[in-house]
């Protein structure tokens, strides 16, 4: 099997099939991501993916191949993630209440998502990624470009709301 870093180098000298690769190992990684970012919103999981992929391989060239290609795609979804969030409270209006809600078919994982309902959008991604995927907590400030006392803050903050 190659290694990522390999078939981003040949995506960029040899061609885009090569990229075909990168999408097929983490595309479920990725849905299931986008799944609990959602709380089950499959339709939103599905568009993070996508996105995902899109913007990393429009961006490819700026891969930094010292780092894992994993981590790298992880913070363009939750950026992803963060962007279709901010959409879908901008198109909210004041009578949202009288709309039909989305309701997820959560099956097994309704424990967790109440587990985490109480946390804010930045808490959930933090939480997700330290307790879900195990990223330690300076990865989890490399991936989303923010210093690491204050995801260190943000994981105690949210850890303490469920409690």
């Amino acid at each position: 099997m190659e290694a990522d870093e390999e078939l981003v180098r040949r995506t960029l000298s040899e061609g885009s099939h090569h990229f075909g690769v990168l999408i097929q190992r983490y595309a479920d990684y990725l849905f299931g991501l986008g799944m609990r970012l959602t709380s089950g919103n499959t339709e939103l999981a599905e568009d993070i993916s996508q996105q995902a992929f899109m913007k990393s391989f429009t961006y490819l060239k700026s891969f930094n191949s010292q780092k894992k290609f994993k981590h790298w795609l992880t913070g363009i979804a939750v950026n992803c993630y963060k962007d279709l969030i901010q959409k879908e409270n901008q198109h909210l209006s004041l009578n949202a209440k009288d709309e039909p809600s989305y309701i997820p078919h959560l099956e097994g994982n309704i424990d967790f998502f109440n587990l985490i309902k109480p946390l804010n959008e930045d808490e959930k991604v933090l939480f997700i990624l330290k307790y879900v995927y195990e990223y330690q907590v300076n990865e989890i400030a490399d991936l989303l470009n923010q210093k690491l006392g204050t995801v260190k803050s943000k994981l105690s903050r949210a850890l303490g709301k469920l409690t």
